[in-house]
């Protein structure tokens, strides 16, 4: 659904009060107390709701509402730096990008840094004394939302203003799981065993309790939001109901989940088997497994429903529906490199004992990664690599499409990496 605008009452005050009102909003960041700090609706006035799927190349964790994957610009082939940029500030959470191409990082630090498509910094904001644990997500509006470890919900414009701050009333260490924008302005959070569902100007307006802990990233399901448990539940909610659970993934999705079509859900459980869950009838059954070592998640998803997963041995793996596999491309052994146990190694790969960053596709069926240990590049549909680098960074934390033919890197010691055409 594209981005629309309508017409509704609103607030209208001075740019002097409003901007008082604002920094009395930033010093409350560190409460705790579940009141509300946004703009108050004043009825006898006009103002602008922009409603719709948020705008951008990354606009929130794993790309769109159903955590796919797949990017709707071409990835770089063959891959190139174009620019390295180093941040002041490490990196835990995917960056996002907007409609533009630049990328908005959140910091280890309580920081929210602004890069323009040219690397050149654009802005730095401060976001009160806690920084967010999960990736932030970027709303209808383009405001950028995300919940701090101090369990605040902040929002920034555009331009780098703070639109609202809100303590939501919960523990904010618990705050790990990857908010979800809805297409009416507004997002859902997960914090711990407590949901939370925000309007578009900030105020909460419904609470819910789960069972279990929420983990991953939650999803726009087709009966409400989708939330994965450590348990490996899956329930959905729609406000004012109360979470519904809809089945069980026989195990820990820790990375989340993907929505394949209107009713699978596919996720890597315990990091060794990709689970399919039928959301009508909660059934649950294993698409891959053993025989393909450790699964790094959650898996993209490609054309006809095709799930493309990476293995710890560098296995780039396309399984469809019927578990069986649609391609596979060792894609860790150097070009040229002869390996000498008659080709085993080359099937297998070199291998990363620990799990890389999600990886993408593209409309076109190219892939992109970077492994754990800082090889990153391009996988055409056709099985061609392009190594763009052996070793990017020491720990990358995610690669993202940041434009056509462009992809970034982000990684734990703050380096951001731009890779092009």
């Amino acid at each position: 659904m594209s981005a629309a605008r309508t017409t509704a009452p609103g607030p209208r005050r001075p740019r002097r009060a409003r901007t008082a009102g604002l920094a009395a909003a930033a010093l409350l960041l560190s409460a705790a107390a579940p009141l509300a700090f946004a703009d108050a609706v004043d009825t006898s006035r006009p103002h602008t709701i922009v409603v719709g799927a948020p705008r951008g190349f990354a606009p929130s964790e794993r790309l769109d509402a159903r955590r796919t994957g797949r990017s709707a610009a071409r990835l770089p082939f063959p891959a190139r730096e174009a620019w390295r940029r180093q941040l002041r500030g490490g990196i835990d959470a995917a960056p996002l990008v907007d409609a533009a191409g630049d990328l908005l990082l959140t910091l280890t630090v309580p920081e929210v840094v602004k890069l323009g498509a040219d690397g050149r910094e654009r802005w730095r904001v401060r976001i009160g004394d806690s920084a967010p644990l999960a990736p932030a997500v970027l709303t209808s509006d383009g405001t950028l939302a995300l919940i701090t470890s101090s369990g605040v919900a902040v929002g920034l414009t555009p331009a780098g203003s703070v639109r609202f701050a809100v303590p939501l009333g919960l523990r904010g260490r618990d705050a790990d799981v990857a908010p979800l924008a809805l297409d009416d302005g507004g997002l859902v959070a997960a914090l711990g065993r407590s949901l939370v569902e925000l309007a578009a100007d900030g105020t909460v307006r419904a609470r819910a309790e789960i069972a279990d802990r929420a983990t991953g990233a939650l999803l726009a399901g087709p009966e409400g939001t989708l939330v994965t448990t450590e348990s490996g539940a899956v329930l959905t909610w729609r406000p004012p109901g109360a979470p519904r659970r809809l089945g069980s993934l026989g195990g820990v999705p820790r990375r989340g989940a993907a929505l394949a079509d209107a009713r699978t859900l596919l996720a890597v459980v315990d990091a060794r088997r990709l689970v399919a869950l039928d959301l009508p009838t909660g059934t649950a059954g294993v698409r891959a497994g053993a025989a393909f070592s450790a699964l790094d998640g959650p898996p993209a998803i490609g054309a006809g429903g095709v799930a493309v997963v990476l293995s710890t041995t560098g296995l780039l793996l396309g399984i469809n529906a019927s578990g069986d596999l649609a391609f596979r491309v060792a894609i860790d052994r150097p070009p040229g490199a002869q390996p000498a146990d008659g080709g085993l190694s080359g099937l297998f790969g070199a291998g990363d004992a620990k799990p890389s960053p999600p990886i993408l596709l593209d409309r076109t069926g190219r892939v992109g990664f970077v492994r754990a240990g800082g090889r990153a590049g391009v996988v055409e549909a056709d099985g061609n690599v392009s190594i763009a680098a052996e070793r990017v960074c020491s720990a990358p934390v995610a690669v993202v499409p940041a434009g056509e033919e462009r992809m970034a890197i982000a990684c734990r010691d703050g380096t951001v990496v731009m890779l092009a055409r």
